[in-house]
């Protein structure tokens, strides 16, 4: 009697990914006569060799197959039918997608990956590179603010199954950075006086591109963003650049500020020019102009001119007299350079004179007109002649007086320089005085006188004007005269008759003026007497 052969058959390994390519061995086991069958499959797909039971997965149809192997007859017994289960695993497949790539950087909301496939697709892990960009490795899902601006591969991991190793499948997506911007032009003021000027530009990001406008109305500025002052309004303007949109990121205006300021003008005065050094008060500036006109400050030329620097204000007394131009610098501001003003101012100097009379006093005898001399600075010319109290004959144009024509005394003559260049009219005096001619008469009380007087014999002397202080002489030789005092002393004279003269000094202007009078110095008397023949007998 033949045992009954069995079998049993398995594939390791089983299910098999369709991506394998090599043969997949069947394990055959059995007892008594189980070798020599063949093998098949149901239903139709299985790649399978009929004679060794070996599999090959890739050009197998992905599927659950029931193989059979049948033990071949032998020794009496039927053929036997054996089985086993083998699967073939299709390789899954997926597409990974982000609607709206790019991204910009200022979404602050999760977005959603789409996840299509075939297979055991789902259930897989996202991962990205490089680093920076913040994702959900269980969903995919991004966050673009968080996320650093930049260009990252996804992929998504088909999880192993089936027999089939894991599945990268990979997507692009980007992170655009919310572009930045910065405008301004090299100053932030412009005189209106000014050209074309371009506007600086500077960002990140997708910057350029954009568009410039500028509010309100009155800004002359072009599509490059380059203003033209000269054209344009005077005024503050806000200049809008607007970064387009671009990288999923909507447009960004940025803005800067710029001032067109109109040129200042000005003009400067001084109310009373010229003005006399005599005035020891501030004489103020008038200043008037348009724009940004005030703050300036004031400068003289030439040097000489006291004047502040702030105000304007210019000080006559502690000036030098002479012709100024005063200038008002209009300060620098609002892009303008600064611009020079100017007017002329005058200093007078006092005029100054001085007059005299050479000769005064002068005597009343002198009947030619008696010349003033006048020097002086400034317009000391031009003026009148006075003379106080009442009584001396001066020519009011010249000054020229007339003594004989004047009474004698003392008078005070006033030149009156006229009033011109701001300056009042100056009065200067000097002094002259007309002296009377004087008179005098002398006389000795008591001449003729004796030799034998030896005390001195005093003359008398009267007179008008300045008659005192004379000398006395005598002709002829003889007399003893005091000159000084008039007094003759007869003791030591000569017996005889004198003319004394008393001569009145020269003063006043008036020469000096000769009086006479006559004395007689009388010689004592002398005798002799003698009897003849003494002596006598009584």
């Amino acid at each position: 009697m033949t045992p009954l052969p069995t079998a049993t058959i398995n594939y390791s390994g089983t299910p098999f990914c369709k991506s394998l390519g090599t043969a997949q061995s069947v394990t055959l086991t059995g007892t008594n006569a189980y070798t020599g069958g063949s093998y098949s499959s149901i239903p139709v797909g299985l790649t399978i060799n009929a004679g060794t039971g070996a599999i090959t997965p890739s050009t197998s149809t992905a599927g659950t197959y029931t193989v059979t192997y049948t033990i071949p007859a032998s020794g009496g017994c039927a053929t036997i039918p054996v089985t086993t289960n083998v699967t073939i695993t299709a390789i899954p497949t997926a597409t990974i997608s982000y609607a709206g790539t790019p991204f910009c950087k200022s979404l602050v909301t999760a977005q959603n990956v789409t996840l299509n496939g075939t297979g055991a697709y789902t259930g897989g892990i996202y991962s990205s590179v490089p680093a920076g960009l913040t994702i959900n490795t269980s969903t995919g899902a991004i966050t673009p603010s968080t996320s650093t601006a930049g260009t990252y591969t996804v992929t998504y991991t088909i999880p192993a199954s089936g027999g089939c190793a894991t599945v990268p499948v990979t997507t692009m997506v980007t992170i655009t950075a919310v572009p930045t911007a910065i405008i301004s032009y090299s100053a932030t003021s412009y005189c209106k006086s000014d050209g074309n000027q371009n506007i600086n530009l500077s960002g990140t990001g997708a910057y350029t591109g954009g568009t410039y406008s500028a509010s309100p109305a009155g800004l002359t500025i072009n599509a490059s963003g380059r203003i033209t002052p000269s054209t344009s309004t005077a005024g503050t303007y806000t200049v809008t650049y607007t970064i387009p949109a671009n990288g999923g990121c909507a447009a960004v205006p940025v803005t800067t500020t710029v001032t067109i300021t109109d040129i200042p003008t000005a003009t400067i005065s001084y109310a009373g020019t010229p003005f006399c050094k005599s005035l020891i008060s501030g004489q103020s500036v008038t200043l008037n102009g348009t724009g940004a006109y005030t703050g300036g400050t004031y400068t003289a030329a030439p040097a000489g001119l006291i004047i502040n620097a702030s105000t304007g204000d210019i000080t006559p007394s502690t000036s030098t007299a002479g012709t100024y131009t005063v200038t008002y610098t209009i300060p620098a501001s609002g892009g303008c350079a600064a611009v020079p003003v100017t007017t002329s101012v005058t200093i007078t100097a006092v005029p100054t004179a001085i007059i005299s009379y050479a000769g005064t006093p002068f005597c009343r005898s002198v009947a030619t007109a008696q010349n003033v001399t006048r020097s002086g600075t400034g317009a000391f010319t031009g003026g009148t002649y006075s003379a106080s109290p009442a009584g001396l004959t001066i020519n009011a144009g010249t000054g020229a007086i007339t003594p004989n024509t004047s009474t004698a005394g003392t008078y005070t003559v006033t030149y009156t320089i006229p009033a011109s260049g701001g300056c009042a009219a100056v009065p200067v005096t000097t002094s002259v005085t007309i002296t009377a001619i004087p008179t005098a008469t002398i006389s000795y009380a008591g001449t003729p006188f004796c030799k034998s007087l030896v005390t001195a014999q005093n003359v008398t002397l009267n007179g008008t004007g300045a008659y005192t202080g004379g000398t006395y002489t005598a002709a002829p030789a003889g007399l003893t005269i005091n000159a000084s005092t008039g007094d003759i002393t007869p003791s030591t004279s000569t017996a005889g008759t004198y003319t004394v003269t008393y001569t009145i000094p020269a003063s006043g202007g008036c020469v000096a003026v000769p009086v006479t009078t006559s004395v007689t110095i009388t010689a004592v008397p002398t005798a002799i007497i003698s009897y003849a023949g003494t002596p006598f007998c009584r």
